[in-house]
């Protein structure tokens, strides 16, 4: 199992944000075992999703990742 943290831009909703992880990690064929806000700060948000294989978090983080 692998974890990856990204941080957000408060522009969206958590709920847009997560939703949008979602749509990705569907086009790509690409489950997580858990994917969550982890806190809000200062109008940016962390998420954090647990992969099963590293080489998802890798695609992940290159996704949404700064």
């Amino acid at each position: 199992m692998r974890s990856a943290e990204i941080t957000g831009s408060g522009a969206l909703s958590v709920a847009d944000h997560l939703a949008e992880m979602h749509r990705w990690l569907d086009r790509a064929a690409i489950r997580a075992a858990d994917l969550h806000a982890a806190h809000i700060l200062k109008g940016r948000v962390t998420f954090r999703a647990t992969f099963e294989q590293a080489i998802d978090a890798d695609r992940f983080l290159r996704a949404f990742g700064d």
